[in-house]
């Protein structure tokens, strides 16, 4: 149970690696290269960039009366958005970066994905069937799911979703799916 609990803890430290720190050292970028790419943007995250307590309640099946959100700027460029509904039980859990340029953001996914490699060579993941992630197709303009820590993080433009509840892989899709739609 200690090897589990100290692999999520690894998994973990790696994604907030790759998407809290490689987005601080940008935070000065010149505004120049945070304007240089057309699908850049800087998009209001009041709501999480409009994912509001509508858009969860709808995919928690609840009224929106119900779901209580929680919406934090950790700090520029990263904030971390949750709506539970009454009761307490699972609800909808997800972080947004936003980065500098469309570039910055894909060689940031690209780093999560290399640090996923590393951490599926721990002996705890050498068996995941599907290797340390899976890349999916048709969703943003990228998108990795991962075993490892049973998330999924997808890009469009210059923003990265990263969906930590409901769990579930097409669960993960379907709110993935709502944020972008938001974009």
């Amino acid at each position: 149970m200690r090897h589990v609990r100290n692999a999520l803890l690894l998994a973990t430290s790696i994604v907030l690696l790759v998407f809290c720190g490689g987005s601080q050292q940008n935070e000065k970028a010149p505004a120049a290269a945070q304007t240089q790419n057309a699908k850049s943007s800087s998009p209001s995250l009041q709501g999480c960039v409009g994912f509001s307590v509508d858009d969860a309640a709808q995919l928690l099946g609840v009224s929106a009366g119900q779901v209580t959100p929680k919406i934090e700027e950790t700090y520029k460029g990263f904030w971390q958005c949750s709506f539970t509904p009454a009761g307490g039980s699972s609800g909808v859990s997800f972080s947004v970066t936003v980065s500098a340029s469309e570039k910055k953001a894909a060689e940031e996914l690209e780093q999560y994905r290399s640090n996923l490699e590393l951490a599926g060579e721990q002996p705890q993941w050498k068996n995941l069937p599907k290797g340390a992630y899976s890349d999916i197709m048709g969703l943003g303009d990228e998108a990795v799911w991962t075993d490892i820590n049973g998330s999924l993080s997808a890009r469009k433009g210059n923003i990265t979703v990263q969906v930590l509840q409901p769990q579930g892989k097409m669960e993960q899709i379907k709110v993935a799916q709502a944020f972008l739609k938001k974009l």
